[in-house]
Formats: C-alpha cells, sequence, structure tokens
C-alpha cells in the first residue's frame, strides 16, 4: 500500500498538477500521519514531564537544571514542530490557516521555534559560563540584556519579513500546495541560525574544565553535536534539494530528525533528576548534596543545606 493512504482525494488531484508541471510528488499519507502521532505522543510526555518538573521545582537536583528555561525551550521545541509540520508538507494547506507561509514559516517555525530554542540553549551555555568561569550568578542584567538584544533583533526581522514581498521570502505554490523558501530569504535563516548554534559551541568549548557534580560540559557537548549533525542535514537538505517536502522519505526524515535532536538535547539534561525525583526521591537528594559537598559546589549551585527544600510543589 505504501503511502497511498492519502489525507484526501485531493492528493490525487494535486499529483497530476504536479506531475504536469515536472514535478515528481509523493502524496501525503500513511507515513506522514505515523510521523505526526508518534512526534506528538512524544511532545505529550513531554509536556506530562515538564509539569512534573515545575511542580517540583524547589526539588534541588530540578533547580539547579533552571526548570523555567527548560519549559520554555520545550514549549519552542512544540512550536517548532507545529511549524515543520506545515512548512515540510506533511499536511494539506489548501483551504486552512497554514496556507499563511509567513505566519507558520517564519514566525511559528524558525521565530518562535529554532530561534527561541536556539538562544535559550545559547542563553543556558552564557549562564554556566558565568557561573563557572567569572564567578557571576546566573541572573541578572549581564545574563539578560544580551538574550533581550537577540529577542529585539529577531523581532526586527520577523517584521521585516512580514513587510517585504513574499516573492523574496515565502510563498504559496498551488499547483503542489507547499510553501516554497526563497534562496536569499532562506541563506539568511541558516546564517542566524548557524551564528546562534556557533555562539553556543564556543561557549561549550569555554566551559569544557569546569568541574562540575552533574555533568554540565557533556549536556552541552551532547547538545552541540547532536544539534550541529541536524543542522549540517538540513542546511545540505534545503540547497540540495529544495523540493523536499515532496518527497515523503526526505520530509519525514528531516521532521523526525529536528525533533529527535530537540528530544536528545533536553532529556540528556532533565532525564537522570526527573527520573530520580520520581523513584528515589530521598536517597538521591543526599547523594546529591554529598556531591556536592565534596566538590565545594554549594555557592556556585546557591544551596545551603538539604533541609527543607524537600517539598513538593511550593511557589
Amino acid at each position: 500500500m505504501g503511502n497511498q493512504l492519502s489525507f484526501s482525494q485531493t492528493e490525487h488531484r494535486r499529483e497530476e498538477m504536479a506531475q504536469s508541471q515536472g514535478y515528481r510528488l509523493d502524496p501525503r499519507g500513511k507515513a506522514d500521519w505515523i510521523m505526526i502521532i508518534i512526534i506528538t505522543c512524544v511532545y505529550s510526555i513531554n509536556v506530562v514531564a515538564v509539569l512534573f518538573m515545575l511542580w517540583n521545582r524547589k526539588y534541588p537536583p530540578l533547580k539547579c537544571k533552571s526548570p523555567v528555561l527548560m519549559a520554555c525551550m520545550m514549549v519552542a521545541g512544540i512550536l517548532w514542530f507545529v511549524g515543520d509540520i506545515q512548512a515540510n508538507g506533511h499536511v494539506p494547506l489548501e483551504h486552512t490557516p497554514l496556507r499563511n507561509c509567513k505566519a507558520f514559516g517564519v514566525w511559528v517555525r524558525i521565530l518562535l521555534g529554532v530561534c527561541t530554542l536556539s538562544t535559550l540553549i545559547a542563553m543556558r551555555s552564557y549562564g554556566l559560563f558565568r557561573v563557572f568561569c567569572k564567578n557571576q550568578p546566573f541572573r541578572g542584567r549581564g545574563l539578560y540584556v544580551p538574550y533581550a538584544a537577540y529577542c529585539l533583533c529577531m523581532l526586527v526581522y520577523g517584521i521585516v519579513s512580514q513587510v517585504v514581498s513574499p516573492s523574496l521570502t515565502i510563498h504559496y505554490l498551488l499547483h503542489v500546495d507547499i510553501c516554497y523558501y526563497e534562496t536569499g530569504f532562506k541563506a539568511s535563516m541558516f546564517a542566524i541560525i548557524w551564528v546562534t548554534w556557533l555562539i553556543v559551541a564556543i561557549l561549550s568549548w569555554r566551559i569544557r574544565h569546569i568541574k562540575s557534580s552533574f555533568n554540565e560540559a557533556r549536556e552541552m557537548l551532547i547538545a552541540c553535536t547532536a544539534v550541529f549533525v541536524v543542522l549540517i542535514f538540513t542546511t545540505v537538505m534545503h540547497y540540495a534539494v529544495p523540493l523536499f517536502p515532496l518527497n515523503v522519505r526526505l520530509r519525514v526524515l528531516t521532521t523526525s530528525f529536528d525533533h529527535l535532536a530537540t528530544n536528545v538535547f533536553w532529556w540528556s539534561i532533565m532525564a537522570v533528576p526527573i527520573v530520580s525525583c520520581v523513584v528515589r526521591r530521598d536517597v538521591y537528594l543526599e547523594e546529591w548534596m554529598d556531591k556536592l559537598r565534596q566538590d565545594g559546589l554549594q555557592r556556585m549551585y546557591d544551596v545551603q543545606s538539604p533541609n527543607a527544600t524537600n517539598n513538593k510543589g511550593s511557589s
């Protein structure tokens, strides 16, 4: 049966129109449905984990991971997925709000999704650099001003993209029912993303020798490795096969890789403290505090004693 379980009969019409224009097109169907359902289930589990993390945010092993920041990263990952569903051609766009290419392809996918996730990771890297290399707190204007400046630049970029003609940015191709990024605009997007991740890589390299009880340097190494592999793949895909959303294997592979990297990054940081909080809360806290004291990092993590912080969900 292959991928012939299509979303609607219009897929056959779309396939015929694409062929008349000289394109080979795989109808949207079973493979797209399966991928969407699997990734949606993964993110549903992630949302439960985020809610649990926020409820227990005063638990020291979770608190030291910046739970609000990690929750915002997960929201950005979900928005990226919503944008990927549209931009990578997994669902019909015609006669739906998804046909608004700039709203979903630029604002939701790129700015609120990819760029927000990337800058939050950069912010976490810079925060660790401040704590471990400059003996400064993981807060304050020195941490938030660069982030605010980046967000302002992204807002300006989004507004300019909105007012510039779709023929120069991203526009809807009726005959194949997808949104298409123009080459110059696509180059500007990848430039922003690559610069952001090069900053993350530099900061991660700077903290590689920190003496840390909780593997921050290793976590950022895993994150950078996963994301750079996917970023290289996605960049090559967009330039080598600009119409990859027409190929079912390539579009499913691209979206799956994007969100595999997102989940590898997030869970490489949060898996141990979340699982330990569930199955061995008190024992893990005692082990955590002992290692913290042995490494002399109570001040770095703003933890004074194991008492009183072992209660759930206080605000």
